[in-house]
């Protein structure tokens, strides 16, 4: 049977692209191909903060810093493009040849601080797995303050990928059972303890800190996921801050 392929020339009727301009009330850190910018319009023509391919990145919460993993370094970079400060040079856990043995930091599941003082990363080191080391056994968390410019072992192990802050120094997080299951555990900062029962979706309310107001920054991989599971965004009364609703819940 003979395969044909039929090609038509097709025109564009009554075309007449607008340029639109618009303006934030704030600004933000965005990218044009492979530089990094500040400013409140997407303007090609804004100063450049950076150059390089952009993997990974978190805009801190006071909104004057931004973390990001450029060709294989993480670094953080001010609003004002001064005084751009390499953390850590860093790799994948998805990389295909890994090198046994070799230890490094992971170029995502990095995150802020409440207070936009610090840097929290995870070290790992390379082993033979199935699959990516998520889960890592190797897994270290670490702490990178800003001002000062110095690395701090927080927890070791850490065999996690994600995590979220209390309001205090806590530091919650997930980690495999023997079993495939996950399990919340909770670091106050002197030791760990379980926190709920596994899988569970909810903390019971005799296990949390008095006050405890959880803090997490979402990247926009993480954010983006949120609402194709259904996540939405609530006006509040003064329409200068919106909730985030997940299962009926903000």
């Amino acid at each position: 049977m003979a395969a044909f392929q039929v090609i038509t020339e097709a025109n564009i009727v009554d075309f007449r692209p607008t340029q639109l301009q618009a303006e934030a009330n704030a600004n933000f850190f965005f990218s044009v191909g492979d530089e990094l910018k500040y400013s409140n319009e997407i303007n090609p023509q804004a100063a450049t903060l950076l150059r390089g391919h952009i993997d990974n990145f978190l805009v801190s919460p006071d909104r004057k810093k931004i973390a990001t993993a450029v060709n294989g370094a993480l670094l953080i970079v001010p609003s004002d493009g001064s005084a751009v400060r390499q953390v850590a040079t860093v790799d994948s856990i998805y990389e295909k040849k890994k090198q046994i043995g070799r230890s490094f930091v992971r170029d995502d599941g990095f995150q802020w601080s409440r207070d936009s003082k610090y840097l929290y990363l995870i070290k790992d080191e390379y082993y033979e797995s199935k699959g990516s080391q998520l889960y890592s056994a190797k897994g270290e968390l670490w702490r990178y303050d800003v001002q000062i410019g110095n690395l701090q072992l927080v927890l070791k192990p850490f065999p996690a990928y994600t995590y979220f802050f209390g309001s205090k120094s806590g530091i919650y997080f997930s980690v495999p059972t023997e079993a495939g299951d996950l399990r919340l555990r909770y670091f106050d900062g002197e030791i760990v303890k379980d926190i709920g029962a596994v899988n569970a979706w909810e903390v019971p309310k005799q296990q949390l800190v008095s006050g405890e107001s959880p803090f997490f920054s979402f990247a926009a991989r993480d954010f983006n996921q949120l609402f194709v599971r259904g996540a939405g965004l609530e006006e509040g009364p003064n329409s200068t801050q919106e909730k985030l609703v997940i299962r009926n819940r903000s």
